[in-house]
């Protein structure tokens, strides 16, 4: 009896029973998102702990574990675009003899390859392995163009005396997300009207003062050393070439108004379109490029440009077709020719020009450089390029502008290597 009370429980307790309850579908995306949560949380605890104690070191010591010997200049690049941003600056401390260190998170950064003779060049990975590396390193100086140092991913090394930031954009940092140079030691700028916006945002947010210089926009004397190489084309034809070359996200122009635009001017006879989407929509906003280009196809009269460098196709064109992004200054600045923008969906939330008491300098200067639009003025943009192709830009109101952000132009290699060295010798002037 015994026995058989035991076997009966066993098929009890296994035997499938209907439970009469219910989950509703929104509490069980609640469940859901609560688990993944918790595991979520478990993780992130766990990978702190575990880095907290590979760091033993820096929290005994004051010195991060992990770098490979002090260093004493470093650069470190996301990835190929940005080399040309270090470039006249690296060249020059290489030419005076000192001794300086490229890091990059892409295997294809022709800085790797450089070549030249006081450079030590070395690819660390990308990710959370760059990341650490970069979070342990020691050096005197680190050089970067990445906003955010202390905000997102790259942490402050206590291994590292002093950070310095060089802006990537003619257009200055007021479009970085927010806190973009906040925790930096050291801003290298364009020009003065970037250095105004920086200041004035330190001043604004109560943290502590940070060393701001204007040495020139170095990539763009990168370009113009490469413009030298370029035949002077003659024009071949009376037809007007427009350069539609926009920023990237859900306030670009392409994503707003990219269908309309390219459609009424596409169907002109008399303008040949070049359409130049930011590199990172390729990525973003693969669905919308995609549709575009297979609704207006490459031709005689519409080109795709995809190219790494953009400079070809500024070279070609008699105006440029934009909104708020930094190739709008690369434009001007390089060849004096208009620009037609469309400035009033520039989002701030989110952006260091949010707490900026006014219009940036960036913004500020597009009504100079040819004519800011609304949307519903879209209508009559085939006339405006007409009328605009072929005006220069007054060359005081260029002066003015380079002031802005391209102050030092053929320049800013020299004045970002002096202002390195100034660094430097500070530094152990410190020491001694």
């Amino acid at each position: 009896m015994n026995k058989f009370f035991k076997i009966w429980l066993i098929f009890i307790i296994f035997l499938p029973f209907p439970l009469f309850a219910y989950l509703d579908p929104g509490s069980g995306s609640m469940l859901f998102s609560a688990v993944i949560g918790i595991v979520a949380t478990l993780f992130f605890v766990v990978k702190g702990v575990f880095f907290k104690i590979l760091d033993i070191p820096s929290l005994l010591y004051g010195v991060k574990k992990g770098s490979k010997g002090k260093h004493r200049i470093v650069f470190y690049s996301e990835g190929p675009q940005y080399w040309n941003v270090f470039l006249p600056v690296i060249r020059e401390l290489d030419k005076r003899g000192v001794k300086t260190t490229y890091l990059s998170s892409k295997e294809n950064d022709p800085g790797l390859n450089c070549g030249f003779e006081n450079v030590e060049t070395k690819y660390i990975g990308e990710g959370n392995k760059a990341f650490f590396y970069l979070n342990t390193l020691s050096a005197d100086v680190c050089v970067m163009t990445t906003p955010g140092l202390d905000v997102l991913q790259i942490k402050r090394s206590k291994g590292v005396g002093k950070y310095v930031h060089i802006t990537h954009s003619a257009g200055g940092s007021s479009g970085y997300s927010t806190f973009g140079v906040d925790y930096y030691d050291i801003v290298l700028t364009g020009g003065d009207g970037d250095k105004e916006f920086i200041k004035t945002v330190e001043n604004i947010r109560g943290i502590p003062e940070k060393t701001v210089e204007a040495i020139g926009c170095t990539y763009l004397d990168v370009m113009r050393e490469k413009l030298e190489k370029y035949p002077d084309d003659q024009k071949t034809d009376d037809k007007t070439t427009v350069l539609i070359s926009p920023t990237w996200g859900s306030h670009g122009l392409l994503s707003k108004s990219g269908k309309e635009i390219i459609d009424k001017l596409s169907k002109q006879g008399d303008i040949r379109l070049i359409i130049r989407p930011h590199p990172q929509s390729f990525v973003a906003e693969k669905k919308m490029i995609d549709g575009l280009m297979k609704e207006y196809p490459q031709s005689e009269m519409l080109i795709w440009d995809q190219e790494a460098d953009g400079l070809d196709s500024m070279r070609k064109a008699d105006i440029m077709i934009s909104d708020f992004s930094g190739i709008v200054y690369d434009f001007v600045f390089l060849f004096k020719k208009p620009v037609i923008t469309f400035s009033s969906e520039y989002d701030r939330k989110g952006r260091d020009s949010m707490d900026y008491p006014g219009v940036p300098w960036n913004l500020r200067s597009l009504e100079k450089i040819g004519k800011t639009i609304e949307q519903g003025e879209i209508e009559n943009i085939c006339e405006m390029v007409r009328d605009l192709s072929g005006k220069g830009i007054d060359g005081d109101m260029l002066k003015e502008l380079q002031s802005g952000m391209d102050k030092y132009p053929g320049r800013s290699g020299v004045m970002g290597a002096d202002m390195i060295e100034k660094i430097i010798a500070e530094k152990n002037g410190d020491k001694k």
